[in-house]
């Protein structure tokens, strides 16, 4: 099978898991109730829709399971594009710094009580936290943008940002409820995100989807070495520049809306790689398919199978860990 075919069926998957989460849970409903819905806000007339069907359909389900699709994408690709610059199949889009930094926006934002200024609030400060971290990182860089630089400076602001998050628990730890929502959100999930949501997350996730495969050229040609890609002309100041930006638009915009959501971008990059090769012009599309549908899977499955609505972040790195620790093995085996 070649790898255009793959691909086409990890859409169909994608599809059929769309579906699935649309019909399965509470409400009895099936897929003629999705397609009657459907069919409906597309202007054909759909008499015998019932209003708790259409609110859970259209108000409830859709754009959760549209966002968990979208934030999937945007997870995957951003492993994949990490692990392109770095040349390291164990990199983590986390390591540079950027979800924790958003992470720690929110938290502060929790601390002070912003977040009952309106629904908004949470993910605004996540999203300005991710920028600010972005900036620090570049700054802390330099205008070189060495790679090793980089991979330091980003580990130290994931570092400090994760010990001032974990010293604002242990301060206000006799704050029960504040505890409540950091861990929730801490912890990624869907629960609560509407249209509005979606609307808000898909120009920066599309943004940077859109500037990651404009960079798979130049990600085959790392792949060859540093020298081997300055020698084919590639500007790597510029390169790095662009990358940082595409993975901070990514993970900002995913941490901002869902929160702190792991592994998945460290995980589907590889079984990607099983699927389509090493090469980016397949395996940045790929990528953004599986994310999608293994997010899309894992939060069908916690608020569905389990009797309590389990956040999706839970799961991931459940499912991750175990992942993480066969991708280290074969690693090792083959760079002993």
């Amino acid at each position: 099978m070649n790898r255009g075919a793959r691909l086409l069926l990890a859409v169909l998957a994608a599809l059929i898991a769309l579906l699935c989460a649309l019909t399965i849970g509470p409400g009895e409903l099936h897929l003629a109730d999705v397609a009657d819905v459907l069919a409906h806000h597309l202007g054909a007339d759909r008499p015998g829709i019932t209003p708790t069907a259409h609110a859970i359909i259209w108000d409830l389900r859709l754009p959760r399971a549209l966002l968990a699709v979208l934030l999937g994408a945007a997870l995957g690709v951003a492993g994949a594009l990490t692990q392109g610059v770095f040349r390291n199949p164990l990199a983590d889009p986390g390591i540079l710094g950027i979800s924790a930094g958003a992470a720690l926006a929110a938290v502060l934002g929790f601390t002070l009580g912003l977040e009952a200024l309106g629904p908004w609030i949470t993910p605004t400060l996540a999203a300005l936290g991710a920028v600010v971290m972005l900036l620090v990182l570049l700054l802390l860089v330099g205008a070189r943008l060495e790679i090793a630089t980089l991979l330091l400076a980003g580990v130290a602001i994931a570092a400090i940002t994760s010990a001032i998050t974990t010293l604002i628990l242990a301060i206000y730890s006799e704050r029960w409820d504040l505890g409540l929502r950091v861990m929730r959100w801490l912890m990624g999930s869907f629960e609560g995100r509407t249209w509005q949501h979606l609307w808000i997350a898909t120009p920066p996730v599309l943004a940077g989807l859109a500037l990651a495969h404009w960079l798979r050229r130049d990600l085959d040609a790392l792949h060859l070495g540093a020298d081997t890609a300055r020698s084919l002309g590639l500007d790597l100041r510029r390169f790095y520049g662009l990358a940082l930006l595409a993975i901070g638009l990514l993970i900002g915009a995913s941490t901002a809306i869902a929160g702190v959501i792991g592994f998945i971008g460290l995980i589907v990059p590889h079984l990607a790689r099983l699927l389509v090769g090493p090469g980016h012009r397949w395996l940045l599309p790929i990528s953004g398919l599986l994310g999608a549908l293994l997010l899309l899977l894992i939060d069908t499955f916690t608020r569905t199978v389990t009797a309590v609505a389990l956040p999706p972040g839970v799961l991931t790195s459940l499912v991750g860990g175990p992942c993480f620790l066969w991708v280290l093995w074969r690693h090792q085996r083959r760079h002993p």
